[in-house]
């Protein structure tokens, strides 16, 4: 039986929906992480079976009805069982070329299927009403089932009483694991006095946790109590930000002159990927600053060569594999730490989508071939340089995609007049 509510409500049933717009079909639960699930909608196992919109359906019904689990199955497993998802199926891995078994559609599956985008869901639409009464609620208090289900730290959690704008909720806003019962509520003044509560201490708590992401081989901190990947707020998300983030991220997956028309008409989102973009960046500053360089292979989607370059490059026999411009933390660290002169500001880096696309002038390196985009920022003039077909760890597999490899301030264009050195790309006609 669900320990959540039965009865739906309006916030609720929209983070569903809106969660449907944006179907990732993933091999592995831990390809698409934390704030995408947040933005979009996965089933681990799904790539390459139409059924995402299937299941979706199904929990929008089960969602707006608040009709039971045994129903949702019900209506589903005909489905899943015609298209050829379920039971057990021999996958091989790309890599390695290893053979393994793997489950398909289950009853146990359909039933974390349910649990999680129920919990999940409900969590977002929670959040949205806490929102909305902060000013008359201002604190939230965690609550746990204590029952000899609980996890013992999310027993030690319970009570907690913190801001509602607290650090804290950002990774402690329950569900904070697989089947996790918790529940934040809001919590006024009145009712700390009526029952005799006070706001508390952050909850002492285990030193994180080392885990490596079985999709990407990426090494994470996770936070002690907290199962990997659910160490995020489901409400607490920049929305705009992550959809805008997964419309640039399937640019790696478009032909080139079909990706650099998508880049174009992405432009107006352009704001909502920096935003997203720049705490990552910060994030990566913040390690180079403390003279911390160990890359953890993390990669965003920057922007895309446009059909002048493409074009350019297709008259000296280079054709790339995709449009699409990536920027790695590797590439970051080696920007910060070995340009010879001043390197560009942290803020250029936050601004590259934008800065990418309308470049001060573009230049194709005879020497070192690559492309060196000349960027003028209040800053100063600065420039990039992008590698062509560079082979890139995204998810589990090694892809090829351009590059940003380094970048540094600059005094003026005359830098590339040099001789045999620098061709420039001309622009077409308007």
């Amino acid at each position: 039986m669900a320990d959540f509510p039965s009865i739906p409500f309006e916030e609720a049933v929209d983070a569903l929906r809106r969660r449907g717009t944006n179907l990732f079909a993933s091999d592995h639960w831990a390809e698409v992480w934390q704030e995408q699930h947040q933005a979009g909608f996965t089933v681990a196992r799904s790539a390459g079976f139409d059924i995402l919109k299937d299941i979706h359906a199904e929990l929008m019904k089960a969602m707006e009805n608040g009709t039971t689990f045994t129903d949702f199955k019900r209506n589903l497993v005909p489905i899943l069982q015609k298209k050829g998802w379920w039971g057990k199926t021999i996958v091989t891995d790309p890599e390695s070329g290893d053979k393994k078994t793997v489950q398909l559609g289950s009853i146990r599956r359909l039933q974390t299927i349910f649990d999680v985008n129920m919990r999940v869901s409900f969590a977002q639409g929670r959040w949205e009403q806490q929102q909305s009464v902060k000013e008359d609620f201002p604190y939230l208090r965690y609550e746990g089932i204590l029952d000899s289900r609980i996890r013992p730290l999310h027993r030690s959690w319970h009570g907690t009483i913190l801001p509602m704008d607290h650090p804290w909720w950002k990774t402690h806003y329950p569900p904070n694991g697989w089947h996790c019962r918790c529940d934040a509520v809001a919590v006024s003044e009145d009712d700390l006095e009526r029952n005799g509560w006070q706001v508390t201490d952050v909850p002492a708590e285990g030193a994180p946790v080392t885990w490596v992401n079985p999709a990407t081989g990426e090494v994470m901190e996770v936070p002690a109590g907290i199962d990997p990947g659910w160490a995020y707020n489901p409400g607490n998300t920049d929305q705009a930000a992550h959809l805008a983030k997964v419309a640039m991220d399937k640019l790696v997956d478009l032909p080139p002159h079909i990706g650099a028309a998508a880049v174009a008409e992405l432009a107006f989102a352009f704001p909502q990927v920096e935003r997203e973009l720049s705490e990552w960046i910060e994030g990566v500053a913040a390690q180079a600053q403390a003279g911390e360089f160990r890359a953890m292979g993390a990669r965003r989607v920057v922007g895309a060569l446009d059909d002048d370059v493409l074009n350019f490059l297709a008259g000296r026999g280079v054709a790339p594999a995709t449009a699409a411009v990536t920027v790695g933390d590797k590439d970051l660290f080696h920007a910060l730490r070995t340009a010879k002169v001043e390197p560009l500001p942290v803020s250029v880096w936050k601004r590259l989508p934008s800065l990418l696309a309308a470049p001060e002038a573009v230049f194709w390196d005879l020497q070192d071939p690559g492309l060196v985009y000349v960027l003028n920022e209040p800053e100063g003039m600065g420039k990039i340089v992008v590698l062509i077909d560079y082979s890139a760890r995204i998810g589990r597999q090694r892809t090829v995609v351009n590059t940003v490899r380094t970048g540094r301030l600059v005094t003026s264009l005359e830098e590339f007049g040099v001789k045999n050195r620098y061709e420039r790309v001309e622009k077409g006609p308007v």
